[in-house]
């Protein structure tokens, strides 16, 4: 049941998404651009008139609070007006404030919306998907794709900056992550955001020569484009000559506050006034924190912490308690990536180094700490075991980590994610044969070993079969572990430390093989 908003059992039927022609008729036309038909696969031609009618009810929705039906209602206009920034940008308002209210995945219904195997279908799942966790890189990433293949060139360029900042703000961001980005931000011509993603692809890695001379030609084509891109609609369009990623983040930020402030202040002083002449009413608590994670201020933040504590203490109701260390761990989080960001500017400071790995360890600790209360609260989610399997993997305890990965392997959502890491522990634990079972059962869920997540699972089977020919001598693990990394870097030559690994193990491949000969 949704924590906020929405009432999931009260829910209005959706509309069908196939046959959206129930909505009132609306005058009105897209603020985006038209998506060829052919592009979708649909039969039926795109309807900027039909997408106004659910954009204005959607709207409505909005306004009245109920922001998971609302969603409802801007993907389906988006089905019938892929192009449509309007859509866009009212889905993922929605989609905030309906996260916002403490619901952190969609209704199944809301799913269904989605759902389908064309190139529509699989845009309007990723955006979906993305909205649902706005900081997973690769789920933006996917969406700039997806708007990509449809040849919605003008959605791309909307979605690239922000994915972009997505990537930027990962504590460890990953080189084929980035490099995807780069090439799906090149597709849709933001081409300074290739660079970008380009540039974070290289500190990766930097001894990548290739990649290094991919970037000057980016920087060279950026420069020549002089930071702006060409607008393919007449209202609605990309900003232009936007020059650096900051003020584009800024700007997205910023806009998002201003066309919805006057919404959020008359709701937050309404929510406030409920909660002071009824503290012990859990709607009213939960309304008000809700509002004040809409207005999203520092103050808001310390008032939503009291607020949620005070609901705790007097309650003992555990999704106030949950909510709080929440809102404490993001806070953590974002103090240590501004000593991070500290520590990179100065290198040489070594006592702001200690300061960011005693960072790391608080801030792993207390989410661990949350995660076993939360297991103690709500002991059949698994998707708890699988984040607590996780962190305990991260912090070196891989017995307590095994016990919950076999746990949350049990979702099937979350069995190629828990078999990876259930790989993982055993292999830091020397048991290599269990390692190269459960990394083998992985690979057996996974449709296409090339993407990033069949990468993942081959780099880690070759690692554990290269150490089990290096402990055994054994000539079949250091055949097959070798089989793999060259079949790794013949795809992507950049990934993670491939190319060491190819060397070596074609090293120990070479001494296996020279001792069995002279036996």
């Amino acid at each position: 049941m949704a924590i906020f908003g929405w009432s999931k059992s009260k829910q209005p039927t959706p509309p069908d998404p196939q046959h959206p022609g129930g909505a009132p008729k609306a005058e009105g036309a897209s603020t985006g651009e038209k998506a060829p038909t052919e592009a979708s696969g649909a039969s039926a031609a795109f309807s900027p008139e039909k997408a106004r009618s659910f954009f204005d009810r959607g709207r409505k929705l909005e306004e009245a609070g109920q922001y998971e039906y609302a969603m409802t209602m801007w993907l389906t206009g988006m089905r019938s007006d892929p192009g449509s920034i309007e859509g866009l940008e009212g889905f993922f308002r929605c989609a905030d404030r309906f996260r916002a209210g403490g619901d952190a995945k969609a209704s199944r219904e809301t799913e269904r919306l989605a759902g389908g195997s064309t190139p529509i279908d699989r845009f309007l799942t990723a955006v979906l998907s993305w909205s649902m966790n706005p900081k997973a890189p690769d789920l933006a990433v996917r969406a700039l794709v997806a708007a990509g293949d449809l040849g919605l060139s003008e959605v791309g360029r909307w979605i690239a900056p922000k994915a972009v900042v997505v990537l930027r703000n990962e504590d460890r961001p990953r080189k084929d992550m980035a490099l995807r980005l780069k090439e799906a931000c090149f597709k849709v011509g933001a081409v300074e955001l290739a660079l970008e993603a380009a540039t974070v692809a290289l500190r990766v890695d930097p001894t990548d020569n290739k990649l290094a001379a991919e970037v000057k030609n980016l920087s060279a084509e950026a420069t020549m484009s002089k930071g702006g891109y060409e607008q393919t609609g007449q209202s609605g369009g990309f900003r232009t000559n936007v020059r650096d990623i900051d003020k584009q983040r800024k700007l997205e930020e910023g806009e998002r506050v201003v066309k919805s402030a006057s919404v959020i202040e008359r709701v937050l002083a309404e929510a406030k006034a409920k909660y002071q002449a009824s503290p012990a009413d859990k709607p009213s608590v939960l309304a008000y924190v809700k509002a004040l994670a809409e207005r999203g201020r520092p103050e808001d933040e310390q008032a939503a912490l009291e607020v949620l504590d005070s609901a705790y203490q007097s309650t003992q109701e555990f999704r106030f308690r949950k909510a709080a260390g929440d809102l404490r761990i993001r806070r953590a989080r974002r103090e240590l990536r501004a000593l991070r960001e500290s520590a990179a500017a100065t290198p040489a400071d070594a006592g702001l180094a200690q300061r960011v790995r005693e960072a790391e360890a608080s801030v792993l600790r207390s989410e661990i700490g949350e995660l076993e209360a939360q297991i103690g609260a709500y002991p059949t989610d698994l998707s708890i075991r699988f984040e607590l399997g996780k962190r305990y993997v991260e912090a070196g305890a891989h017995e307590r980590a095994i016990e919950q990965l076999q746990l949350s392997k049990g979702d099937a959502r979350l069995k190629a994610q828990s078999l990876s890491m259930l790989g993982q522990a055993f292999a830091a634990m020397d048991w290599q044969d269990e390692a190269i079972d459960t990394f083998r059962q992985a690979l057996e869920g996974v449709t296409d070993p090339g993407d990033s997540a069949g990468l993942d699972l081959r780099y880690g089977l070759l690692g554990a079969l290269g150490r089990r020919a290096e402990t055994d001598r054994d000539l079949p693990s250091a055949e097959e572990a070798y089989k793999l990394a060259s079949a790794i870097a013949i795809q992507q030559i950049g990934y993670r430390d491939i190319r060491a690994r190819r060397d070596a193990l074609k090293a120990l491949l070479a001494s296996i093989r020279a001792g069995e000969a002279g036996a």
